[in-house]
């Protein structure tokens, strides 16, 4: 959704001058639109709204953060004194702190624990600080925004593993709208977050890092752990604070003497200065792991050494040529030939062919609980929009692709409700490996192989033309819609309908990307999703018969 609605939004912002011109301070030359943030905000609120069953116990939250999200959009739009920001920010965590109180006892930072009221005031001193080391961040293309997916990974995973279903919604809406968002926002951007996203990214890292933090501690809300976990922005935005006082300067005010400011502009080029900073958020998130499950010495004096190669990184890569030797690696890679590109991309649709063969006939069917008339009137259907498609198909890019959702989605609707070939007590891999899913391990691997192959086709066009249309857009919101609606229904059928959905669109992608590779393909990879369910319904009105 954000990849297809993003563009209309570019252009409602150019029209709107919603423009970050360039000038001091900037080190873009180009007039860029801002407030691009604003969509996943927008995303994430759709995606709670249709999840949420107890929509008033996150009421304090959702206040919070459209408090900011609000001055976020006054200061795009119209510029903010630095002083009310700061008295809305101070706001914001103040509700963040009355809706966190009810989860957590007491609050301490290596061991010591906080007494009231200092345990509030270092809380909202963390909070603020840590919203605007995110805006902080926010100056170079896709670095604030692929710094908080590597960020929202990792709380992902710690919710699953705490079984958390409002943080694995959280973090699961904000690491798809902030990828979806990454690809106008990576170097060149043709979209800013503006302080309208970089607030909001700011304040769901630090509010799900706290929740995180209380899940893992008994309640007790441990600031060390966000402290390890959001290091590379606030370590650098406590360095910068301090050397702003000491030169008697505005400490909230932004300029070019941050960390990625400093590489960008002595020895590396934009995209490496962007891996660098990144590649240091993830070994800081090394430690602040390993603090939640109670390595706290070990974790602590890797976050030491870290921050103080951090601090030093500038100087360090001067001394031992590190930045040259980078640099030359960079431009070997940037210089990649395309040509080996579209090999690799053509090796991965191959791959990605075999492993939908493979779940293919792991849930291909011999036995359903559909009877011979439904069977029959299905595969009717379905050999009626065959016949129109052969007509259509060289004519109507959009309605084949329709057809070839249908047909995938049709056939898992069918497996769902019916028995597979081939049973996972039949295999001898499920025998070694106890309760074994493959057809769902196979449908992970292709997700994996398309999201490869997605990548380097952008690499390999070069260009901003999109893959996803508004064919796609429909398909998706219908997919949400299914998902929303089986949440309150709780209806075992139209769950099965949600899945197959999801697993025909997951089919429906490899052909997107076959096609767009070949359009000579169109034709037959059109047939060949007919004859997937056609062949289904053919073998079990055949057995059902009999």
């Amino acid at each position: 959704m954000t990849i297809i609605l993003t563009p209309h939004l570019i252009t409602f912002l150019k029209k709107s001058k919603i423009i970050d011109y360039p000038g001091a301070g900037k080190i873009h030359t180009e007039e860029i639109p801002k407030m691009g943030g604003i969509i996943i905000f927008f995303i994430v609120l759709i995606m709670v709204n249709g999840f949420i069953e107890d929509f008033e116990s996150i009421k304090l939250l959702l206040v919070s953060v459209t408090i900011l999200v609000f001055a976020g959009i006054v200061d795009d739009v119209l510029g903010l004194n630095s002083f009310i920001k700061f008295i809305i920010h101070n706001i914001t965590a103040v509700l963040l702190i009355l809706y966190l109180q009810q989860f957590y006892s007491e609050i301490s930072l290596f061991g010591y624990t906080f007494e009231h009221p200092y345990d509030y005031l270092i809380l909202i001193l963390f909070i603020v600080g840590s919203i605007n080391s995110i805006n902080f961040l926010d100056g170079l293309d896709g670095l604030a925004s692929g710094y908080s997916i590597l960020i929202f990974s990792t709380l992902l995973a710690l919710a699953i593993k705490a079984d958390n279903l409002l943080l694995i919604l959280l973090t699961v809406s904000l690491l798809g709208s902030t990828i979806g968002f990454l690809r106008f926002n990576a170097f060149p951007a043709s979209l800013f977050l503006g302080d309208t996203g970089a607030l909001v990214l700011g304040f769901f890292l630090i509010s799900i890092a706290f929740l995180t933090s209380i899940n893992f501690n008994d309640a007790v809300l441990d600031l060390t752990f966000p402290l390890f976990l959001l290091a590379v922005p606030l370590i650098d935005t406590f360095k910068v604070f301090i050397l702003r006082i000491v030169k008697k300067k505005n400490p909230l005010l932004k300029d070019t003497d941050h960390q990625h400011h400093i590489l960008k502009k002595s020895i590396i080029s934009h995209e490496l200065t962007v891996f660098i900073i990144e590649l240091f958020s993830v070994l800081f998130i090394v430690p602040a792991v390993l603090y939640l499950f109670d390595y706290k010495f070990e974790s602590t004096i890797l976050f030491l050494v870290l921050g103080l190669i951090f601090v030093g990184l500038h100087p360090l890569l001067l001394k031992f040529k590190i930045a040259k030797s980078l640099s030359a690696l960079h431009l070997l890679l940037h210089d990649y030939p395309i040509k080996r590109i579209h090999l690799i991309i053509k090796l991965l649709l191959i791959t990605a062919f075999i492993l939908l063969l493979f779940i293919a006939v792991l849930t291909f069917s011999l036995t359903t609980s559909l009877q011979y008339d439904e069977l029959l009137l299905l595969l009717i259907m379905i050999l009626g929009l065959f016949g129109l498609s052969v007509f259509q198909v060289k004519k109507l890019g959009y309605v084949n692709e329709l057809y070839v959702f249908l047909n995938f989605t049709v056939f898992f609707i069918i497996t769902k409700l019916s028995l597979p070939v081939v049973t996972r007590e039949s295999l001898i891999l499920s025998k070694i490996i106890n309760q074994v899913n493959l057809d769902e391990i196979g449908f992970y691997f292709v997700s994996t192989v398309l999201a490869i192959t997605l990548l380097l086709r952008w690499k390999a066009l070069m260009t901003r033309k999109l893959f996803f249309t508004n064919t796609d857009l429909t398909m998706i919101i219908l997919m949400l819609l299914t998902f929303v609606i089986n949440s309150f229904l709780k209806f075992d059928l139209h769950y099965f309908l949600s899945i197959s959905l999801l697993e025909g669109y997951i089919f429906y992608i490899w052909y997107k990307l076959v096609v767009d590779l070949n359009k000579n393909l169109i034709f037959i990879t059109t047939i060949l999703s007919f004859m997937l369910p056609i062949s289904l319904l053919v073998t079990l009105l055949i057995l059902t018969n009999g």
